[in-house]
């Protein structure tokens, strides 16, 4: 199979609508590292796509217009895809995941996701970054620092191992570290970090630095605030399309879910607000969360309009 053909069977794979599973996340990462030209090729396939308006239509729709792509292949540059990104990348899937790219330059690339978008941008020095819905992101990699700022949102960060250390600003709060998974977040002006795996350095305003190694999280101020042990794969768990909640309120629940997903839900009663629930459950097509209100808190989910639900008791 030739390598523009492989890269239009991973696009369609990933951008699917359904979440990618750890097997295929780790399979195309290994085919992107096996040769820098297969970056190239997706890239190109990714632009290709976009141009043609087909990113978050059905698997259906894809494959329909595969014949337009292998006539359209080679007519767009990598100086094309390089000019496009250098103005910045917004994530133009509905309820799944992009893959975008990186280049170095002395300017700041602007990455932005929507609601229910997820964007994932393999960065020049190796590393990674995803973007969770409702984020803002500028990146640099300029005069031998590699720096990240989350403006609001949440990212996870696959920092790869180099001399200099990569730095995440969120906020007041900058964060350090080289050959470390990190998840950060930034919202109303407060930050969390949480380590995945390896380690970094956490400095808040002030100048105090603290230390997190894998599973620990500091959020509030992070000056004083206590070390906290994590559940890595429940905190990190939307980058495959599931949110997990822990007999947390309805209200907080929703809110989760409208910020995840194109699907918006709507509490009719307020009161409703505080019930509690515990569960796994799918913001990419979420059948089964409508189904867990009803079954576990007995409550009513009903159409309130497109792509829009309203919860009331029964």
């Amino acid at each position: 199979m030739d390598r523009p053909q492989t890269a239009d069977e991973w696009f369609v794979r990933l951008n699917s609508g359904l979440p990618a599973s750890p097997e295929d996340d780790a399979a195309f990462r290994l085919w992107l590292s096996e040769d820098p030209l297969n970056e190239k090729a997706y890239r190109d396939c990714q632009m290709r796509w976009m141009q043609l308006g087909a990113i978050g239509q059905s698997p259906e729709i894809l494959a329909r217009r595969a014949s337009a792509l292998k006539a359209a292949a080679g007519t767009h540059s990598r100086r094309d895809w390089l000019r496009w990104a250098g103005g910045g990348v917004a994530a133009a899937v509905t309820g799944g995941v992009v893959y975008a790219g990186f280049a170095p330059s002395r300017a700041w690339a602007k990455y932005a996701t929507g609601v229910g978008q997820r964007l994932t941008v393999p960065l020049s020095d190796g590393s990674e970054l995803t973007l969770a819905p409702l984020s803002r992101v500028r990146a640099r990699f300029a005069d031998g620092k590699r720096t990240i700022e989350l403006q609001d949102g949440q990212i996870f960060v696959r920092a790869a191992r180099k001399t200099t250390p990569l730095t995440v600003k969120a906020g007041a709060c900058t964060i350090s570290g080289s050959g470390c998974q990190l998840q950060v977040t930034h919202d109303a002006g407060k930050a969390e970090v949480l380590v995945a795996d390896g380690g970094a350095k956490v400095t808040a305003q002030g100048g105090r630095t603290r230390q997190l190694w894998s599973g620990q999280k500091l959020d509030g101020d992070m000056a004083t605030a206590r070390v906290q042990a994590v559940d890595v794969r429940v905190a990190t768990e939307w980058r495959m399309g599931r949110l997990v909640f822990s007999d947390q309120p309805l209200s907080e629940v929703v809110a989760d879910f409208n910020r995840y997903s194109v699907e918006q839900f709507t509490i009719a009663d307020p009161s409703l607000g505080t019930l509690r629930l515990s569960g796994s459950f799918r913001y990419d097509g979420v059948e089964d969360f409508p189904q867990a209100l009803e079954s576990v808190l007995g409550l009513s989910v009903e159409p309130d309009g497109a792509n829009r639900w309203r919860i009331t008791s029964r």
